[in-house]
């Protein structure tokens, strides 16, 4: 027993080394032995048998053949070509179409196809999908595939029918044609799938993302298709359970990959669609919502989701569905009958029940940029409206209304009530007339009636006591058009346009205002509203800043155009003084310039005190107590103005002038005076000066001349009179001075300038020489500095009849004292003293004196 059991081991032990050996050659044929394999003659069988199958011709590059990971072989540069009546396009091809046997089939001598998957980095599946003539190119596939009698994919043991194999695609492509015009649509990043899950009923499963050719969208959402499909010898019999899905689509991007062009509106989109019955008589049910609906200029998050729900039927080619659109507590209905045959024929109706106004609000402040972000408004809104169209002629009618509602903002004290709002859509006599109004106030987009168009009836807005403002429109696929007219109050009807989005920077303004406006606009590219029309004014007062009164306007004509507000024929007057002004004033829309736009005006006065006008600015005798001047922590307000300015008579510290004019600009808190003109008596003076209010200080700059101006005509103040006793004639003069200060002890400390005076046939009261008269001349010439306080007499002369004086010397103007030297060639004069009380000592003249003098 011993020896049989020492002989049996040794056996088993080298079977054991031979079978180990066995394998190892086996696996090394499996790894090293397949791909040296000749798959030349496998490919000339493979190629036609497929091509018999599908109906089409299949090409393929090349064959190789495998064992491991799993028996199988791979088909390189695979190509289905197209049927050449849709095609001469392949409408399937791949860089590699890997193949996977069934283990189970070869022990059976049978082999089967467990798996088919089409991928390749360089060369990934692409499917191209054909229309034409009602048709699609992958009919006939679908036909073939039905014919072959196939088993379950899954099914574990085969069977006398070979199993259908599992079908994949990763990162695939499916491109669009219709006839030979290719489509810039196509699905990318597609994953397939498709196996017989049942007897004659396939499953597939498809997800990719939407793209254009010609665009580059990155946020269009994934597309995505599963469900079941019988097998049925006729295609419109097919038996199909299918759910399309879109999912998390940007808004933008959708409207741009399905008209190329961005429409300009926001929001995330998702869609559901069920299919099921067969192809050509289906059951549809089909949800969509849309949530975050915005502008694409605006941030708001305020919009409620939309959610539409859809039930209905594609009895080919006829598509008829019933659209339910809940919105608070009303909502909306369409329904919809569609031939594909006839793509422009349709009937559609939609219908209105109760749908809050507070919900159409939300939506309008998410539509429109200018809205007032509580923007609100009551009531409901009820409508029905019909769209037919045959043979391109379309007949669009209906009729709705609201409630009587309220129109509020929290920028308003009060809301605005307003009637019932009634229209209506189809030709009718009210139609015509607005159509008329329409192509009076020129909008492009409608010169004459369109039977599409809505048709706003007249509605009124109480805005007083007594006061109405009726309103009416239309609106088309175009654009829109609002008129508006009353006698309503001013101060209301700016609340009211501010409330709807036009805001105006008019405040602290009380009118009485007979308005006819008008709003028209287009929407496309969301172009601004053009607002047009007139308003009479009349018993106007307004606050402006920083001036002490009220600017009482008893009068005046506002005419609103493309270009901006004109004010005109003005009649105003400042409560409690006797200013006066007539003119006009233009506020432009918009201008080129990043500052903002300034005002344009054209202000005239019969007469003005200065001191008047000082006083409203806000100066005292302690100086300006003007807020912005006088305060350095508060800033002047922001804005921009340019014009002209005529005074038929300016009193300018007790000095007459006649005729004045000068163009003024104010803008970046600077003031600047130029091309300023104005008579004196029989003389003249122009001149350009600049205001600075920045930084916290006021300063002034100026130059100018005087042009034959008789010193006695510069008034009866104390100053006038001392001029005038030491220089009086005809006078001519060229200037420039610069200051700054709030009060008369600043402006003094830090005055600079420079003068050069010609005086002809004066005299000088105060320059008594060499007898008691005053000293008479024929002309002076003289040139004068300022700094410090200190008036710097430059060396001067003095012309009289038969002799000539030299002047030179300062005048302190801090305390009047005056150090004056005048000579001529016989006799030197010392002034001294004070301006208003000057002392004269005539000095010897030294030879050395006189010869300096001579020289």
């Amino acid at each position: 027993m011993g020896t049989r059991s020492s002989f049996g081991a040794l056996m088993w032990k080298r079977s054991y080394k031979k079978i180990v050996i066995g394998l190892l050659v086996i696996l090394a044929l499996a790894i090293f032995l397949p791909p040296s394999i000749n798959g030349t003659l496998a490919k000339a069988r493979l190629a036609p048998a497929l091509s018999a199958a599908l109906g089409r011709e299949v090409k393929i590059g090349s064959v190789r053949y495998r064992l491991l990971p799993r028996p199988g072989f791979d088909l390189y540069d695979f190509r289905v070509m197209d049927d050449p009546s849709f095609s001469a396009e392949p409408v399937l091809l791949c860089g590699k179409v890997t193949a996977d046997l069934r283990l189970t089939s070869i022990w059976r001598g049978r082999l089967e196809i467990a798996n088919l998957h089409l991928t390749d980095d360089n060369a990934p599946p692409s499917l191209n999908l054909v229309y034409l003539k009602g048709h699609w190119n992958i009919e006939s596939l679908m036909l073939r595939a039905e014919q072959v009698p196939s088993a379950p994919t899954a099914r574990r043991s085969a069977g006398e029918r070979p199993r259908f194999p599992y079908i994949g695609a990763t990162d695939g492509r499916i491109n669009f044609k219709v006839g030979p015009e290719k489509k810039p649509y196509a699905l990318a990043n597609t994953d397939f799938a498709f196996w017989l899950a049942a007897e004659d009923v396939w499953h597939l499963r498809l997800e990719g993302r939407p793209v254009r050719t010609d665009m580059n969208l990155n946020d269009t959402g994934t597309l995505r298709l599963e469900g079941d499909v019988r097998r049925s010898p006729k295609l419109r019999e097919m038996m199909v359970k299918l759910e399309l899905g879109w999912d998390n689509a940007q808004l933008g991007q959708f409207s741009t990959l399905i008209s190329g062009q961005d429409k300009g509106w926001r929001g995330g989109l998702n869609a559901n669609v069920q299919l099921s019955g067969p192809l050509a008589d289906m059951h549809v049910v089909a949800t969509a919502d849309l949530n975050n609906f915005r502008r694409f200029d605006i941030n708001r998050t305020s919009t409620p989701q939309l959610r539409t729900r859809c039930l209905g039927a594609y009895m080919q080619p006829v598509l008829d569905l019933k659209c339910d659109t809940p919105l608070d507590t009303g909502g909306a209905i369409l329904t919809a009958h569609w031939s594909g045959a006839n793509p422009r024929d349709y009937d559609l109706s939609l219908v209105a029940n109760r749908v809050p106004l507070a919900v159409l609000a939300t939506f309008a402040r998410e539509a429109k940029r200018t809205l007032p972000e509580n923007f609100n408004a009551t009531g409901d809104l009820n409508a029905a409206f019909g769209f037919h169209s045959r043979k391109g002629v379309r007949d669009w009618h209906g009729t709705g209304m609201t409630s009587p509602f309220f129109l509020d903002s929290a920028g308003t004290e009060k809301p605005f009530p307003v009637s019932a709002v009634h229209f209506h859509m189809g030709l009718t006599e009210t139609a015509i007339t607005i159509a008329a109004r329409r192509a009076k106030h020129a909008l492009a987009s409608s010169a004459a009636p369109v039977p599409d168009g809505l048709i706003i009836d007249a509605f009124s807005v109480q805005l007083g006591p007594s006061a109405t403002l009726e309103i009416q429109g239309s609106l088309d696929g175009k654009g829109y058009w609002v008129s508006a007219k009353g006698m309503v109050p001013l101060e209301r009807l700016l609340a009211l346009g501010k409330a709807t989005g036009f805001s105006s920077p008019v405040t602290n303004t009380t009118a009485s205002a007979v308005a006819a406006l008008n709003v028209t606009g287009q929407w496309q590219g969301f172009a601004p509203a053009r607002l047009r029309g007139t308003a009479h004014l009349q018993n106007a007062a307004t606050w402006i800043t920083g001036v002490k009164d009220r600017l009482l306007i008893s009068q005046a004509e506002a005419q609103l155009t493309d270009s901006g507000v004109v004010l005109s024929d003005i009649n105003a007057q400042f409560e409690h003084t006797p200013i006066a002004i007539s003119g006009s004033v233009t506020a432009p829309w918009s201008c080129s310039s990043g500052n903002g736009c300034p005002l344009q005006f054209d202000l005239r006065a019969d007469s003005l005190v200065l001191e008047d006008a000082a006083n409203l600015l806000g100066a005292s005798d302690k100086g300006w107590s003007l807020p912005f001047i006088s305060d350095s922590s508060r800033k002047l307000p922001e804005f921009r103005a340019a014009g002209t300015l005529s005074v038929g008579q300016l009193s300018l510290a007790q000095i007459p002038l006649e005729k004045f004019t000068a163009h003024l600009e104010y803008g970046d808190n600077a003031l600047v005076v130029s091309h300023l003109a104005a008579k004196i008596e029989s003389g003249a003076t122009a001149g350009d000066w600049k205001m600075d209010f920045s930084n916290g200080k006021s300063r002034y700059s100026g130059t100018g001349t005087l042009s034959g101006v008789a010193s006695d005509h510069f008034g009866a103040s104390p100053a006038a009179a001392l001029l005038a006793s030491w220089l009086s004639g005809r006078t001519d003069a060229k200037y420039s001075l610069h200051f700054e200060g709030t009060d008369a002890q600043e402006i003094l400390s830090s005055a600079s300038g420079k003068a050069e005076i010609t005086v002809s046939n004066g005299a000088s009261k105060a320059l008594s020489l060499e007898t008691a008269k005053p000293l008479r001349f024929q002309e002076f010439q003289g040139a004068l500095e300022l700094e410090r306080r200190v008036l710097r007499v430059l060396p001067s002369k003095f012309k009289a009849e038969n002799r000539i004086y030299d002047v030179s010397g300062t005048i302190s103007l801090a305390d009047k004292a005056t150090k004056l030297r005048v000579r001529n060639n016989a006799s030197q004069w010392e002034v001294s003293g004070t301006l208003d009380n000057p002392a004269i000592a005539a000095q010897p003249l030294t030879a050395k004196t006189v010869s300096a003098s001579k020289r």
